[in-house]
């Protein structure tokens, strides 16, 4: 599979991004990413609920604690591109299942992050990006959300 191959997509809500998830499920799909569809969906969700502190993510290395507060007006003004590697096996396994994933059970947790998201909002402080208004985590996920699910398409 190429990983050059990108759809070209963009949100402006996270039901419009259940929206193209349950869309992209409901018919033949691929994916031409290193993740699968079902490990996409759930990273999506991992990353919602970590949002909410329902999940603590593992601890940044130093450097990119003092980095990422300052690459966040770059991400919020550019789309999110694909290739960022996770410092440590750590964060890797934390945001990443290392099994496959079932594709209605990780739509299931994203219907859900989503849920849970809308009930009680962001964290005042990004776990990663550090101090954030709601409306820059929701562009920040949006992005995200169209960076990811732009590796899946259908056939």
């Amino acid at each position: 599979m190429s990983q050059q191959k990108r759809r070209e997509i963009s949100f402006s809500s996270l039901d419009e991004v259940i929206s193209d998830i349950e869309a992209l499920a409901g018919s033949d799909h691929e994916t031409t990413g290193t993740h699968s569809f079902g490990k996409i969906v759930q990273h999506l969700a991992t990353t919602n609920e970590m949002l909410v502190g329902n999940i603590i993510p593992p601890k940044l290395p130093w450097y990119m604690r003092l980095a990422m507060p300052f690459l966040k007006n770059g991400i919020l003004n550019n789309p999110v591109e694909p290739g960022f590697n996770l410092p440590n096996k750590a964060m890797q396994e934390f945001f990443w299942s290392q099994s496959d994933v079932d594709l209605k059970e990780a739509i299931e947790n994203f219907r859900t992050s989503v849920k849970t998201y809308k009930d009680k909002g962001p964290l005042p402080v990004h776990p990663v990006f550090g101090k954030a208004t709601e409306a820059q985590i929701d562009k920040m996920l949006l992005s995200h959300a169209a960076m990811h699910l732009s590796f899946v398409h259908p056939k």
